[in-house]
């Protein structure tokens, strides 16, 4: 009995890094992307709905469905310890990707525009 209280507590310290993760995930994705704030709203909304889910499937598959208070103080220390050891590390690895993800975006935009613009000018020159 011990142990299956040690072990589950165990897997939901990783669930609070896990949490801890995706929070710096949407922070990043919010640094590096400006939006308005319909979009921050949809965002805030998915990243309760995928901790939600990795909460109740973690809760359906480690501890049978019952929730127990030692649950919630280690997804808190999971939480605690991410901050206070990888979340520079984390963050910077985000940032950098994301960066990435930025610039080629941005030039997959700047090459489709020159055929738009192209296929734009000889549609007003057939218009005429």
């Amino acid at each position: 009995m011990i142990y299956d209280q040690c072990k589950t507590f165990c897997i939901f310290f990783v669930v609070g890094i896990l949490i801890g993760i995706i929070f710096d995930f949407f922070r990043a994705l919010r640094k590096k992307f400006k939006t308005n704030n319909i979009i921050i709203y949809i965002e805030d909304i998915l990243f309760f709905i995928i901790i939600g889910a990795l909460f109740l499937k973690s809760v359906l598959i480690f501890s049978f469905g019952e929730i127990r208070f030692y649950i919630f103080i280690a997804i808190i220390f999971g939480i605690i310890t991410y901050v206070l050891t990888i979340e520079k590390i984390c963050m910077i690895i985000f940032e950098t990707v994301l960066c990435s993800i930025k610039k080629i975006i941005s030039f997959l935009i700047t090459v489709l525009k020159i055929p738009i613009k192209f296929i734009s000018n000889v549609m007003v020159k057939l218009k005429r």
